[in-house]
């Protein structure tokens, strides 16, 4: 096996050197969408790790056979499919006083998993969990904390308890956020499902603002924010603990190229925390709008330290330097359009060291341009973006309270 050690910091190859101890009997991690167990150092930390996920993964499946066999079924039966969940998450006070209010939150109650957590593109708007239905529609994501699954529910569950002090609202939101506590790698990150499910879904996942969800959702915990005021004092502090793991190996996972500082990965290993590649796709990359999505995220963090400051001055640069003037794109043009009035944009993927936009496809071939790709992923996926100019608007004014320390 080969470990790229280039996107490490140097002063964190002394520490994954002692700390790569393999269990020779595991696969390799996964190369594309094929699933194949990762390897996981041979320390009491990670076995704990894992024996924990299991334990939740045998739970949740012990659940719904044990209905499927009540049921005299051969399988369970499947919820109805949703984009997201089926009800807008942004919601008065007086919603979740009202009777379409508790309908719903009774709705999102039948949907958590005896682990703790809930699954994306599952409707949770038309009727409560039926006795042999799945907890979601796509077997991999149940539970997942991906497209907003988990954090979305437990900031609604938050909100419904300190309007109405319904204790079951309280209760199902410790369950989900002990989940994401558990869920959390021994290093910080946190994979895209927990239980784990194997293959590219237990790599630190970025993609679709999973972390940064995640973060956001600690930190509210840990500062008793708000309709977060009602934690335990002992969650509180588990939660500023993981909150602070997080942050570390959110600064640890920052790509660094010949000495220099860039942004971060969709997706990075779970071991030696270098950028890696999830679907056949999504190639080991720098990931243009997860980055400005976490930077955003980070200048929001009261009292940043040295290493932070200069984390955020660095991401904020790359993409400066990086950004597309000039040029729009269609989804499914073969390449961009001159438009001197577009506002600047991103290609969601590039080429670590060049900076070159790279572009993936179903058969795990990689390109340099867009219109080498299969029309069926030029029209399915969002190859540019333009999340990076909030983030820069943002920096601007974030820069001059937190100025570089050699400046």
């Amino acid at each position: 096996m080969q470990v790229n050690l280039v996107f490490l910091r140097p002063q964190h190859l002394k520490r994954l050197a002692a700390s790569l101890v393999f269990v020779s009997s595991f696969a390799l991690a996964a190369t594309g969408e094929e699933h194949t167990v990762n390897p996981i150092p041979d320390t009491p930390q990670w076995h704990a790790y894992v024996a924990k996920s299991e334990h939740w993964k045998k739970l949740d499946s012990a659940a719904i056979a044990a209905e499927i066999k009540a049921l005299g079924l051969s399988e369970a039966k499947l919820p109805e499919h949703a984009k997201e969940f089926g009800f807008d998450p942004k919601q008065t006070d007086d919603w979740f006083k009202s009777a379409e209010g508790e309908r719903i939150m009774a709705i999102i109650l039948s949907f958590q998993t005896p682990s703790g957590g809930w699954s994306k593109r599952t409707d949770m708007s038309k009727q409560p969990r039926q006795k042999g239905e799945a907890f979601g529609v796509e077997k991999d994501y149940i539970p997942t904390f991906d497209n907003d699954a988990t954090s979305t529910q437990l900031q609604l569950l938050a909100k419904a308890y300190s309007i109405t002090h319904k204790k079951n609202y309280a209760q199902a939101f410790e369950r989900g956020l002990q989940l994401i506590l558990d869920a959390q790698y021994p290093n910080g990150g946190w994979p895209q499902n927990y239980p784990l499910v194997g293959g590219y879904h237990d790599q630190i996942t970025y993609n679709d603002n999973l972390i940064k969800d995640l973060m956001t959702l600690l930190y509210e915990v840990s500062s008793s924010k708000n309709e977060f005021a009602f934690v335990s004092k002992s969650l509180r502090v588990k939660a500023q603990e993981s909150f602070n793991k997080g942050l570390d190996c959110i600064k640890k996972t920052q790509v660094v190229f010949n000495g220099q500082l860039t942004i971060w990965g969709a997706q990075h290993d779970r071991i030696t925390l270098a950028s890696t590649k999830a679907r056949n796709f999504e190639m080991v990359s720098l990931a243009s709008a997860e980055s400005a999505y976490l930077l955003d995220f980070l200048m929001d963090l009261k009292n940043p330290d040295t290493e932070l400051v200069h984390a955020i001055h660095a991401a904020a640069k790359w993409l400066d330097d990086n950004k597309i003037i000039g040029k729009r794109w269609v989804r499914n043009e073969l390449s961009l359009q001159d438009d001197p009035t577009a506002a600047p944009m991103w290609a969601r993927f590039y080429e670590i060291g060049t900076n070159k936009p790279v572009f993936g496809d179903r058969d795990s071939t990689v390109h340099y341009a867009i219109g080498e790709i299969s029309e069926e992923r030029r029209k399915g996926y969002g190859w540019y973006n333009n999340i990076g100019n909030k983030a820069l608007e943002k920096y601007q004014r974030w820069a001059l309270q937190h100025p570089l320390a050699n400046q």
